[in-house]
């Protein structure tokens, strides 16, 4: 099985999770055998600055992709890549490594509640569109504490089942 993760970072299985799947800088690409990783690859997302409807979904589907777990997706998005027989996963966060984890022991509940709109609006004034950069470098700041917050509890909640 091939499952597509969205990623701020190119650094494998220790990337922050993304939370829009169209325009995340990179994906991670596991391949799974059973509950056992073959590979890991990270990719530029080729269609990050601009794409149309269903270009992703069928860039994956030509990488082979099974599944494609990410922070949130649009319904018409998601319906294109179940269209293509890939599953969307959404609401995941964290890093790469910890939530592939939970994915494969099966912690990870799919609903449809889940998905977390992103609002898509382009303003062409400079002051506003700084306001935006920095809310986004903040935003990916605060995945990343966030993702090393969970790997950390993920850590305590070992040594305590020991």
């Amino acid at each position: 099985m091939k499952i597509c993760f969205t990623s701020d970072e190119p650094k494998g299985l220790e990337s922050v999770m993304s939370y829009h799947f169209g325009h995340c800088p990179y994906y991670v690409m596991v391949d799974v055998e059973g509950n056992k990783v073959k590979n890991v690859e990270s990719i530029s997302n080729p269609f990050a600055a601009e794409h149309n409807a269903g270009d992703l979904p069928t860039y994956m589907k030509e990488k082979g992709v099974d599944v494609i777990i990410t922070g949130g997706m649009g319904p018409k998005a998601q319906q294109y890549f179940v269209d293509y027989g890939i599953k969307p996963v959404t609401g995941a966060y964290g890093r790469v490594k910890d939530v592939l984890e939970e994915f494969l022991n099966a912690k990870i509940e799919v609903h449809e509640e889940n998905t977390i709109p992103i609002e898509n609006s382009h303003k062409n004034e400079d002051k506003e569109n700084e306001e935006v950069e920095r809310i986004k470098k903040e935003n990916a700041d605060l995945r990343r504490q966030i993702a090393d917050l969970k790997s950390r509890l993920s850590r305590i909640e070992e040594r305590l089942d020991l």
